[in-house]
């Protein structure tokens, strides 16, 4: 009988705290946010978005096209020149020394 009565008390307390934890975790009603009006903004002078730095941008001088494919094409001459002497005498020197190209990769 004695041990009859000790799972009784054993599983009441258990159940007492599944009981607990089913009522802490069951969602609560939420409630309903409160509308607040709208917020009219009053501006002394009209904003200009990014206008200051706009004037501060200073004109590039415009380089004609010729000259632009004439550098890149003497720099894919010197690279394939670099890869074909690589390709023949192959060395870690050769591999890891400075092009003559004035562009970087």
């Amino acid at each position: 009988m004695f041990m009859f009565l000790t799972i009784l008390l054993a599983s009441f307390a258990v159940m007492a705290v599944c009981g607990i934890m089913v009522a802490g975790l069951a969602p609560h009603e939420e409630k309903a946010p409160v509308v607040q009006p709208e917020r009219t903004l009053v501006a002394d002078e009209p904003t200009h978005f990014f206008a200051s730095d706009a004037e501060t941008v200073t004109p590039r001088p415009q380089i004609p096209l010729e000259v632009l494919l004439s550098h890149i094409e003497r720099h894919v001459r010197l690279e394939q020149a670099a890869a074909q002497s690589f390709l023949s005498v192959p060395s870690a020197g050769s591999l890891h020394s400075r092009t003559e190209s004035p562009l970087v990769n």
